[in-house]
């Protein structure tokens, strides 16, 4: 039966979600210890089940789904700011593939934001 619902899932379902499952397959996949053949089934199904969740939660609807651009250069612009030690700007901007000047705008905004973390706000 649970190979008959897989089967159909990846014969009739759209691109976009069968694109999903796999996508969830293989990150469960990833996270549990061992790759066998009954966690490899699991990770399929739960796959599977999450696709149809959003298929029915938003089926019919036109979504757009962001890059997330903002979060992964705060991630990188954390990483440089983490690494930097006065003196490896030059550096920085070969491994990040940015320019010397934008690693100075990224160690400034990241001390900045350090800073306004830390501080004791006397008005609230």
């Amino acid at each position: 039966m649970l190979n008959e619902q897989i089967d159909n899932f990846q014969q009739k379902a759209p691109e976009l979600l069968s694109d999903l499952a796999k996508r969830i397959e293989l990150g469960v996949l990833s996270k549990m210890s061992s790759a066998n053949d009954e966690n490899q089934q699991q990770a399929r199904q739960i796959g599977i089940e999450i696709a149809h969740d959003i298929a029915n939660a938003w089926g019919g609807e036109v979504i757009y789904i962001p890059r997330n651009l903002i979060l992964l250069l705060s991630e990188r612009d954390r990483k440089i700011y983490a690494e930097f030690n006065g003196r490896n700007h030059s550096e920085l901007a070969r491994k990040y593939k940015v320019s010397m000047q934008w690693v100075y705008q990224i160690v400034k905004k990241m001390r900045k934001e350090e800073i306004n973390r830390r501080q004791f706000d006397m008005f609230t």
